[in-house]
């Protein structure tokens, strides 16, 4: 078995690690390009806004992306991508349940631009698919999945609709309808009150820099309105309804039915710690 120590080294090696988001890194022309690439992602699965907690069934539709949930508990890992065999098509995303909903609506969407444009022919039969957490792809698949979720148009429309009842612009509005509107896109889109601060600032709404200094207060103050509304405060909780399968149940199904062998078994539980007892009651063997 795995020490925590191996644990902890594949965690930080091969996961998402808290979603950093540069906009300085960007330039347009990549800019636009994953704008064009959100779109063009949406219509392949015939997605209109919002998707909200509704993205794990839509990218499970075509069969080729199934999800998974494990408790990586008091751990910075969000998600990763892993393959169980070389010969399998499927990738399983494996979403942290130890994070709130809304963090695992925004990996998978996050790990969506990753198993979409950044796995390239040499790595399609490698077990897991590592990203690092610091480099511009990471930055690229959080850019991705800010777009994805909450396009360009669907928040001008919003804001169009928001102005009706405010005078002037957005930035000269004040500071509290600004984060009641912000706290609206959070609870319409399921999208991390972050991620909102930087759309808005991503398509020259409003400079966020204040908004983002504060963010903390800010925060609170979301965390506090979730314990009075139902639907934030489930996507502030970490219960997850729209995914069933655990590793747990997952992994001896796949043994079972002879999709995985001895040595893909053993090193599953290697890389991920696993249980092996616990995996052991759920396998079929001849003895």
């Amino acid at each position: 078995m795995s020490s925590k120590n191996d644990i902890d080294s594949i965690i930080n090696n091969l996961s998402q690690n808290n979603y950093t988001f540069d906009e300085n890194l960007l330039v347009k022309d990549e800019i636009e390009l994953l704008k064009n690439r959100a779109r063009d992602s949406r219509a392949i699965y015939g997605l209109n806004t919002p998707i909200g907690t509704n993205i794990f069934s839509f990218l499970e539709q075509k069969g080729d992306v199934v999800f998974q949930l494990q408790d990586f508990k008091k751990s910075d890992l969000d998600a990763m991508i892993i393959k169980y065999s070389a010969k399998s098509l499927k990738k399983y995303i494996v979403i942290n349940s130890d994070k709130p909903l809304i963090n695992q609506v925004f990996a998978a969407a996050h790990e969506l631009y990753h198993y979409s444009y950044s796995f390239i022919e040499s790595s399609l039969d490698s077990f897991v698919c590592s990203f690092s957490k610091n480099d511009k792809e990471e930055i690229k698949a959080n850019r991705f999945a800010a777009e994805f979720l909450l396009p360009e148009e669907a928040l001008r429309n919003e804001l169009k609709s928001f102005l009706q009842f405010a005078e002037g612009k957005f930035s000269t509005t004040p500071l509290y309808k600004q984060i009641a509107f912000c706290f609206l896109l959070v609870a319409k889109y399921c999208i991390p009150l972050k991620a909102v601060l930087y759309r808005l600032k991503e398509e020259d709404i409003s400079n966020t820099d204040y908004l983002l200094k504060h963010y903390d207060e800010v925060k609170k103050i979301l965390l506090e309105f979730a314990e009075e509304n139902v639907r934030v405060k489930e996507l502030y909780s970490n219960k997850n309804v729209y995914i069933n399968e655990q590793l747990y149940d997952l992994v001896p199904l796949l043994y079972n039915k002879g999709r995985l062998d001895d040595s893909t078994l053993n090193e599953i539980i290697k890389k991920f710690g696993l249980s092996e007892s616990k995996i052991n009651e759920g396998l079929v063997t001849d003895d």
